[in-house]
């Protein structure tokens, strides 16, 4: 999250990664801080991470809750199968492939598989959600709007229902992960108002490395 920390650097504000401003060549970055020592990290720079973390915790909030759907359908289809009522698990299916084709349409493109890449460090590489794929016969769940009510697809029903638990465990990490980011870039703002001295650079550069 802090792109390096500059010994010496006494001029206000100096909080934030801007590479449009040209810095000496004699410069030597740490991990570590010194005292007269200040983080770099622009207001500017924290306030697009911010924005890109919150996009990203949006689609995985959007995947979330359609796993928790999906969980909801694969219970009611297997008890569906079961019974052999071949409408009723049509119609189950049926709906469920049409929420998850909606929240794609409104851009979850994590529902379609598809990674996204969320700036959460100003001036660093992206972090990369991993996409769940809930489309009917996708990844995740292993029969499509066609299964019928029989055996076959009770056991299509339990093999998605492994694959989903896997998928959600994926993405509430990825929900912390992003938390823990915007947490560090909400104290990262407040201290973009001031300087970080040596002391407030070391626990900085520590919170960042946990």
């Amino acid at each position: 999250m802090v792109s390096s920390i500059v010994p010496g650097a006494n001029n206000a504000h100096t909080l934030g990664v801007e590479t449009r401003f040209a810095r000496t060549a004699q410069t030597q970055r740490s991990d570590t801080a010194a005292p007269g020592d200040t983080v770099e990290l622009s207001g500017a720079a924290i306030a697009d991470a911010r924005e890109s973390v919150r996009a990203g915790m949006s689609q995985v909030h959007e995947a979330l809750a359609a796993g928790h759907d999906a969980q909801a359908m694969l219970v009611k289809i297997q008890a569906l199968a079961k019974s052999g009522d071949q409408a009723g698990l049509t119609d189950a299916i049926a709906a469920f492939g049409q929420r998850i084709d909606a929240a794609i349409g409104r851009g979850a493109v994590v529902l379609a598989g598809q990674g996204v890449a969320v700036q959460a460090e100003p001036g660093a590489g992206a972090v990369t959600i991993s996409g769940v794929d809930l489309r009917l016969g996708g990844d995740v769940l292993a029969f499509g709007a066609d299964a019928q009510a029989d055996e076959a697809t009770v056991q299509a029903a339990q093999k998605s229902m492994e694959n989903l638990q896997a998928a959600m465990g994926r993405l509430v990490d990825s929900a912390r992960a992003l938390e823990a980011h915007q947490g560090f870039l909400g104290a990262a703002e407040a201290g973009a108002r001031g300087d970080f001295d040596a002391d407030g650079a070391r626990l900085l550069a520590l919170q960042v490395r946990q």
